[in-house]
Protein backbone atom coordinates (compact mmCIF):
# COMPACT_ATOMS: atom_id res chain seq x y z
CA UNK A 1 0.00 0.00 0.00
CA UNK A 2 2.82 2.32 0.82
CA UNK A 3 4.45 1.38 -2.50
CA UNK A 4 1.38 2.37 -4.51
CA UNK A 5 1.14 5.70 -2.65
CA UNK A 6 4.76 6.36 -3.44
CA UNK A 7 4.16 5.47 -7.09
CA UNK A 8 1.16 7.87 -7.30
CA UNK A 9 3.23 10.68 -5.85
CA UNK A 10 6.00 10.02 -8.39
CA UNK A 11 3.51 10.12 -11.29
CA UNK A 12 1.96 13.34 -10.02
CA UNK A 13 5.39 14.92 -9.55
CA UNK A 14 6.35 13.98 -13.15
CA UNK A 15 3.24 15.76 -14.54
CA UNK A 16 3.94 18.78 -12.40
CA UNK A 17 7.54 18.82 -13.55
CA UNK A 18 6.40 18.68 -17.24
CA UNK A 19 3.89 21.43 -16.63
CA UNK A 20 6.32 23.80 -14.92
CA UNK A 21 9.47 22.94 -16.85
CA UNK A 22 8.18 22.41 -20.43
CA UNK A 23 4.65 23.73 -21.03
CA UNK A 24 4.67 27.01 -19.08
CA UNK A 25 8.12 28.14 -20.34
CA UNK A 26 7.12 27.24 -23.93
CA UNK A 27 3.95 29.31 -23.71
CA UNK A 28 5.90 32.16 -22.10
CA UNK A 29 8.56 31.98 -24.84
CA UNK A 30 5.93 31.98 -27.64
CA UNK A 31 4.11 34.94 -26.07
CA UNK A 32 7.40 36.77 -25.55
CA UNK A 33 8.44 36.13 -29.22
CA UNK A 34 5.10 37.44 -30.51
CA UNK A 35 5.47 40.53 -28.32
CA UNK A 36 8.99 41.17 -29.63
CA UNK A 37 7.85 40.58 -33.23
CA UNK A 38 4.98 43.02 -32.78
CA UNK A 39 7.28 45.61 -31.26
CA UNK A 40 9.79 45.09 -34.09
CA UNK A 41 7.04 45.66 -36.69
CA UNK A 42 7.07 42.16 -38.16
CA UNK A 43 3.76 41.47 -39.87
CA UNK A 44 2.16 38.03 -39.35
CA UNK A 45 1.28 37.78 -43.09
CA UNK A 46 4.90 38.42 -44.07
CA UNK A 47 6.01 35.84 -41.53
CA UNK A 48 3.72 33.29 -43.19
CA UNK A 49 5.16 34.17 -46.59
CA UNK A 50 8.66 33.70 -45.17
CA UNK A 51 7.66 30.32 -43.73
CA UNK A 52 6.22 29.36 -47.14
CA UNK A 53 9.52 30.21 -48.83
CA UNK A 54 11.58 27.94 -46.56
CA UNK A 55 11.76 24.63 -48.48
CA UNK A 56 11.10 21.92 -45.88
CA UNK A 57 8.92 24.01 -43.59
CA UNK A 58 6.69 25.10 -46.47
CA UNK A 59 6.22 21.51 -47.60
CA UNK A 60 5.37 20.44 -44.07
CA UNK A 61 2.64 23.11 -43.84
CA UNK A 62 1.28 22.51 -47.34
CA UNK A 63 1.03 18.71 -47.33
CA UNK A 64 -2.68 18.79 -46.37
CA UNK A 65 -3.44 21.25 -49.16
CA UNK A 66 -1.51 19.14 -51.66
CA UNK A 67 -3.29 16.00 -50.52
CA UNK A 68 -6.68 17.65 -51.07
CA UNK A 69 -5.63 18.91 -54.52
CA UNK A 70 -4.35 15.46 -55.46
CA UNK A 71 -7.63 13.86 -54.31
CA UNK A 72 -9.60 16.34 -56.45
CA UNK A 73 -7.34 15.60 -59.46
CA UNK A 74 -7.81 11.84 -59.03
CA UNK A 75 -11.58 12.23 -58.80
CA UNK A 76 -11.66 14.40 -61.94
CA UNK A 77 -9.55 11.87 -63.85
CA UNK A 78 -11.79 9.01 -62.73
CA UNK A 79 -14.86 10.90 -63.99
CA UNK A 80 -13.09 11.56 -67.30
CA UNK A 81 -12.20 7.86 -67.65
CA UNK A 82 -15.81 6.90 -66.91
CA UNK A 83 -17.10 9.31 -69.59
CA UNK A 84 -14.54 8.01 -72.10
CA UNK A 85 -15.52 4.39 -71.38
CA UNK A 86 -19.17 5.30 -72.02
CA UNK A 87 -18.21 6.99 -75.30
CA UNK A 88 -16.19 3.92 -76.35
CA UNK A 89 -19.15 1.64 -75.58
CA UNK A 90 -21.47 3.83 -77.70
CA UNK A 91 -18.99 3.86 -80.58
CA UNK A 92 -18.64 0.05 -80.45
CA UNK A 93 -22.43 -0.25 -80.71
CA UNK A 94 -22.42 2.12 -83.71
CA UNK A 95 -19.64 0.08 -85.37
CA UNK A 96 -21.62 -3.14 -84.91
CA UNK A 97 -24.72 -1.49 -86.35
CA UNK A 98 -22.76 -0.19 -89.36
CA UNK A 99 -21.23 -3.65 -89.91
CA UNK A 100 -24.68 -5.24 -89.98
CA UNK A 101 -25.93 -2.56 -92.40
CA UNK A 102 -22.87 -3.13 -94.61
CA UNK A 103 -23.49 -6.89 -94.64
CA UNK A 104 -27.12 -6.27 -95.67
CA UNK A 105 -25.97 -3.96 -98.48
CA UNK A 106 -23.43 -6.54 -99.67
CA UNK A 107 -26.16 -9.19 -99.81
CA UNK A 108 -28.40 -6.83 -101.79
CA UNK A 109 -25.56 -6.02 -104.22
CA UNK A 110 -24.86 -9.74 -104.73
CA UNK A 111 -28.56 -10.40 -105.34
CA UNK A 112 -28.85 -7.55 -107.85
CA UNK A 113 -25.68 -8.54 -109.72
CA UNK A 114 -26.95 -12.14 -109.96
CA UNK A 115 -30.23 -10.89 -111.40
CA UNK A 116 -28.35 -8.75 -113.90
CA UNK A 117 -26.06 -11.61 -115.02
CA UNK A 118 -28.90 -14.04 -115.65
CA UNK A 119 -31.14 -12.45 -118.29
CA UNK A 120 -34.65 -13.83 -118.50
CA UNK A 121 -36.16 -15.49 -121.58
CA UNK A 122 -38.23 -12.39 -122.11
CA UNK A 123 -35.10 -10.23 -122.40
CA UNK A 124 -33.62 -12.72 -124.90
CA UNK A 125 -36.76 -12.52 -127.01
CA UNK A 126 -36.48 -8.72 -126.96
CA UNK A 127 -32.88 -8.99 -128.24
CA UNK A 128 -33.99 -11.05 -131.27
CA UNK A 129 -36.70 -8.57 -132.12
CA UNK A 130 -34.20 -5.74 -132.02
CA UNK A 131 -31.86 -7.61 -134.45
CA UNK A 132 -34.78 -7.89 -136.90
CA UNK A 133 -35.42 -4.19 -136.45
CA UNK A 134 -31.77 -3.40 -137.22
CA UNK A 135 -31.87 -5.49 -140.41
CA UNK A 136 -35.08 -3.77 -141.52
CA UNK A 137 -33.41 -0.39 -140.91
CA UNK A 138 -30.55 -1.35 -143.24
CA UNK A 139 -33.14 -2.48 -145.77
CA UNK A 140 -34.87 0.88 -145.61
CA UNK A 141 -31.64 2.88 -146.04
CA UNK A 142 -30.21 3.94 -149.36
CA UNK A 143 -27.50 1.61 -150.69
CA UNK A 144 -24.82 4.30 -150.48
CA UNK A 145 -25.65 5.17 -146.85
CA UNK A 146 -25.82 1.53 -145.77
CA UNK A 147 -22.45 0.87 -147.48
CA UNK A 148 -20.86 3.79 -145.59
CA UNK A 149 -22.15 2.51 -142.25
CA UNK A 150 -21.17 -1.13 -142.89
CA UNK A 151 -17.68 -0.01 -143.94
CA UNK A 152 -17.15 1.39 -140.43
CA UNK A 153 -18.48 -1.69 -138.56
CA UNK A 154 -16.26 -4.60 -137.49
CA UNK A 155 -16.15 -7.35 -140.12
CA UNK A 156 -18.15 -9.94 -138.13
CA UNK A 157 -21.02 -7.47 -137.49
CA UNK A 158 -21.01 -6.39 -141.16
CA UNK A 159 -21.15 -10.08 -142.23
CA UNK A 160 -24.11 -10.75 -139.92
CA UNK A 161 -26.04 -7.79 -141.34
CA UNK A 162 -25.25 -8.73 -144.97
CA UNK A 163 -26.22 -12.38 -144.40
CA UNK A 164 -29.65 -11.39 -143.09
CA UNK A 165 -30.39 -8.89 -145.83
CA UNK A 166 -32.11 -9.75 -149.08
CA UNK A 167 -29.46 -10.84 -151.66
CA UNK A 168 -30.39 -8.00 -154.07
CA UNK A 169 -30.09 -5.39 -151.27
CA UNK A 170 -26.78 -6.89 -150.09
CA UNK A 171 -25.40 -6.80 -153.67
CA UNK A 172 -26.47 -3.17 -154.07
CA UNK A 173 -24.74 -2.20 -150.79
CA UNK A 174 -21.53 -4.04 -151.78
CA UNK A 175 -21.53 -2.15 -155.12
CA UNK A 176 -21.34 1.14 -153.20
CA UNK A 177 -18.29 0.02 -151.13
CA UNK A 178 -14.66 0.33 -152.21
CA UNK A 179 -13.68 -2.70 -154.29
CA UNK A 180 -11.09 -4.09 -151.88
CA UNK A 181 -13.39 -3.88 -148.86
CA UNK A 182 -16.28 -5.38 -150.83
CA UNK A 183 -14.04 -8.26 -151.97
CA UNK A 184 -12.96 -9.00 -148.39
CA UNK A 185 -16.57 -8.97 -147.19
CA UNK A 186 -17.71 -11.23 -150.07
CA UNK A 187 -14.91 -13.71 -149.36
CA UNK A 188 -15.74 -13.77 -145.63
CA UNK A 189 -19.46 -14.00 -146.42
CA UNK A 190 -18.83 -16.97 -148.71
CA UNK A 191 -16.81 -18.78 -145.98
CA UNK A 192 -19.45 -17.95 -143.38
CA UNK A 193 -22.25 -19.27 -145.61
CA UNK A 194 -20.26 -22.49 -146.28
CA UNK A 195 -19.86 -23.03 -142.52
CA UNK A 196 -23.57 -22.43 -141.96
CA UNK A 197 -24.46 -25.01 -144.64
CA UNK A 198 -21.94 -27.51 -143.20
CA UNK A 199 -23.47 -27.10 -139.75
CA UNK A 200 -26.94 -27.89 -141.09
Amino acid sequence: MAGSKLQQEETASRWQWMLFVVVVPSLFAAFFLLLIAKAAGIDAVKAKQWVDSVPFVAEWFDWKKKEKTLANTIETQQQTIKRQNQTIAKQKKQIEQLKSELAAKDEEIARLSTQQQLPTQQEKGGGQASAVDVISMYGAMSDKQAAAILAKLPEDEALEVLSRLDSDKAAAILEQMPAEQAANLLSSLHKWAAREEGAE
